[in-house]
């Protein structure tokens, strides 16, 4: 399975990529921005996307939207990492189309299960270990 990771930080890029491709087996692309993301997705066809929330430029709810007008890309499962709390807003996230809302900071371990726990409840995604 084929991750792309977005954070504007490069700390948690790195984290990300830890845990999905060392700890869970994915295949890991990262991109630091929601524009990059964009050209990521068109470049790479990941299997999911995990999504920060709040980046300069670009928010993860507006990358989200994008992938959602388009046939494409719309099916692709999109779960947020965020440092946000509120509830209301990530229920917001998922009603928009989100999988999940995962809370920074996160142990890369549970990071990895969980993405695996919540792509396994999608039709077509084998999570297994490659």
């Amino acid at each position: 399975m084929r991750v792309l990771f977005v954070d504007d930080d490069p700390l948690m890029r790195r984290l990300g990529d830890h845990a999905l491709s060392d700890l869970g087996g994915m295949s890991v692309v990262t991109a630091a921005d929601g524009v990059e993301a964009l050209d990521m997705v068109d470049r790479v066809a990941p299997d999911a996307i995990v999504l920060d929330y709040l980046m300069p430029g670009m928010n993860g709810d507006e990358v989200l939207a994008i992938l959602q007008s388009s046939p494409a890309t719309r099916n692709i499962p999109v779960i947020f990492l965020t440092a946000v709390e509120d509830e209301d807003e990530l229920r917001r996230l998922v009603a928009a189309g989100a999988l999940d809302c995962l809370l920074k900071p996160f142990d890369p371990r549970t990071l990895a299960e969980d993405l695996k726990a919540v792509l396994g409840r999608v039709p077509g995604h084998d999570v297994s270990p490659s």
